[in-house]
């Protein structure tokens, strides 16, 4: 078993599920825990798996009622749970909507304030206490891009969504068991894939100067490149360690920031008011924003000409598009229900996103839509 530091304590290796989940509450003493999770999610060998890897005298309680999109509802439902059963520990198994639940549901235990006080736009990462219960997190192949990061996003009762963003959010423990990935879907490992990928391209062209973000971005991508279409022709064990690697690859390398693609991301769900596919999002829309970066970020863009193998004759956007158009992946944005009008509405929204600070070239509110009508 390989254990890194680094943001968090993480263990990786295949079939660390067990050992991992045993030894980390057995050392941190838990005897309640409570399991988030998706009511799908935990099927029966899973289940199996989870159940074995407990201390003897340890008793779960389940929460599973998890919404599409963190809500400040469920927040609070989770948190009443977590109070009334006494419980010790949060467990978050699955994707990044559970474990950023988890997240936000941790300040709701110990403070009976709004959780609008705590939002990153009111300066409320100071507001948050240092006592927030335990998380381990166990990311399912869509759970990276929460399973090691500082932030979630809560959709409040008013209908506006708020940035909780502070070092004391991110997991206590994060379990990357490949062997989970297996059986996974064409699309979700496409998506997952897409995804890894526009994290570790962002962060490594990022404005924030991070070196060893750097590195763990480039490496990230390089594993991505080589094992992406591998793993979608063959499913095997080798090539889903080397994805969930990427994955979290990307993920650690967030702590540099991200860019444009990200900021539209995340705007685009905002307006549409549900969950929306990250990867598929991020296919779409990096080559564009990579061609409206390519004067700012010209030096940067060498290294990753050579990991895609791109041709002298050709742009980086247009051989990233092309590593990526057969990926089995929505085509447009209006194929993922996504209207002109809500485009206008998510452009200054994506404008005035953190994401955008540290693109490598600054973006206004016209060139952000400019760039989500060219994949329209």
């Amino acid at each position: 078993m390989t254990l890194i530091t680094y943001v968090t304590r993480i263990h990786f290796a295949d079939g660390v599920l067990e050992e991992a989940l045993w030894s980390e509450i057995k050392v941190n003493e838990k005897k309640r825990p409570l399991l988030v999770v998706n009511s799908d999610q935990l099927e029966e060998q899973l289940a199996e798996r989870f159940f074995a890897s407990l201390p003897v005298r340890t008793s779960v309680e389940l929460f599973s009622d998890v919404p599409s999109f963190p809500t400040e509802e469920s927040v609070q439902r989770l948190a009443e749970v977590y109070k009334a059963e006494n419980c010790d520990l949060l467990i978050a198994l699955g994707d990044s909507n559970v474990i950023d639940l988890a997240k936000a549901a941790r300040i709701a235990m110990v403070h009976d304030e709004p959780l609008s006080v705590f939002s990153h736009a009111e300066g409320g990462s100071r507001r948050i206490g240092t006592n927030l219960p335990d998380l381990f997190a166990v990311p399912s192949i869509a759970g990276f891009g929460a399973a090691v990061s500082a932030h979630t996003s809560v959709l409040m009762d008013a209908g506006e969504r708020q940035l909780l963003m502070c070092r004391k959010l991110i997991p206590t423990v994060t379990i990357c068991d490949p062997t989970l990935t297996l059986g996974a879907t064409d699309e979700s490992t496409a998506s997952a894939g897409a995804d890894a990928i526009a994290r570790c391209v962002e962060a490594y062209l990022s404005r924030g100067y991070n070196p060893p973000a750097d590195g763990i971005a480039l490496d990230g991508l390089s594993r991505a490149v080589h094992h992406l279409h591998k793993v979608l022709k063959n499913d095997n064990i080798e090539s889903r360690r080397e994805m969930m690697a990427a994955s979290l690859n990307g993920s650690l390398a967030l702590q540099k920031g991200l860019g444009a693609t990200n900021a539209i991301n995340t705007a685009l769900e905002t307006v549409s008011k549900r969950a929306l596919d990250s990867g598929a999002l991020s296919r779409l829309v990096l080559p564009a924003v990579l061609r409206y970066n390519a004067d700012a970020a010209k030096e940067k863009y060498q290294p990753l000409r050579q990991m895609f193998s791109i041709k002298p004759k050709q742009t980086l956007a247009d051989g990233l598009q092309a590593f990526l158009d057969d990926l089995p992946l929505p085509q447009s944005l209006s194929e993922m229900g996504l209207g002109i009008e809500q485009i206008k509405a998510a452009a200054p929204l994506a404008a005035h996103d953190l994401a955008s600070v540290t693109n490598p070239r600054v973006v206004q509110s016209n060139d952000l839509f400019s760039i989500m009508q060219s994949v329209h």
